[in-house]
């Protein structure tokens, strides 16, 4: 959730044109950055590049810039990005605003996609409490998401990108 890069907007318009075509004549609505996610629990909110939201979306307070209730949380991850290691090797050292965003009741997904090659993370409900982590490399994989049998080929995430461009 940082500030834009030319291979994060690239990134951004593909990741939106992909789960649009995906989700788009289902109960789920893709939403761009600028949507704010409300964390009641620590009185804030944060600002994912994109989400997607199952069904109405559910607002705190009724305020429309609240939103409470995603299922997808998309961060394209700049080099360096404030509150992430790749390298921890426990999930709360892993992402500052995952910390707080995985206690969101709704949520099943949250990717962390990275502009300087050709790769995903992507961290998942397994059960309530449980968090699991799968990571795609190279754009000849595809990132499988549980909703609605979504698959994205990271040739499509990264399409325009160039790996080439200082971040």
């Amino acid at each position: 959730m940082s500030d834009g890069s030319i291979n994060q907007g690239r990134i951004l318009r593909n990741l939106m044109r992909l789960m649009d075509i995906t989700c788009g004549h289902s109960l789920y609505e893709v939403l761009p950055r600028g949507v704010q996610v409300w964390l009641p629990e620590q009185g804030f909110g944060v600002y994912p590049d994109l989400m997607v939201v199952a069904g109405e979306p559910l607002l705190h307070d009724g305020q429309g810039d609240r939103l409470l209730n995603p299922c997808v949380m998309v961060e394209i991850l700049a080099d360096p990005t404030p509150g992430y290691n790749p390298n921890a090797t426990t999930l709360p050292e892993r992402g500052g605003i995952f910390r707080h965003c995985r206690h969101i009741p709704y949520l099943q997904a949250y990717l962390f996609v990275h502009q300087a090659e050709a790769r995903v993370e992507q961290f998942y409900r397994a059960e309530e409490h449980l968090w699991g982590m799968t990571t795609q490399t190279g754009l000849d994989s595809v990132v499988e998401l549980a909703i609605t049998d979504v698959r994205l080929p990271m040739m499509g995430i990264y399409e325009r990108v160039d790996f080439s461009l200082l971040v």
